[in-house]
């Protein structure tokens, strides 16, 4: 979880107060608002990215075919 961005609190656009970041992963897969927490519980189904052809997985680099390590 995410409770601050450049060093300040996170704004309400922003996702604030807390975000969930998922890194190395592609920011489609990091929440913008967090009401739950339910860890190791996945959601049912695929989500909008995914219906929209979008890797389910979505790792920086491998998701898309690359093979180096992301930045």
């Amino acid at each position: 979880m995410a409770y601050e961005l450049d060093g300040k609190p996170i704004s309400s656009a922003h996702g604030g107060p807390v975000r969930l970041y998922v890194a190395p992963m592609y920011g489609y897969k990091s929440l913008k608002w967090v009401a739950a927490d339910h860890p190791g519980r996945r959601p049912p189904g695929r989500g909008y990215w995914e219906q929209q052809g979008y890797d389910a997985d979505a790792w920086v680099g491998r998701s898309n075919g690359r093979s180096d390590e992301p930045a």
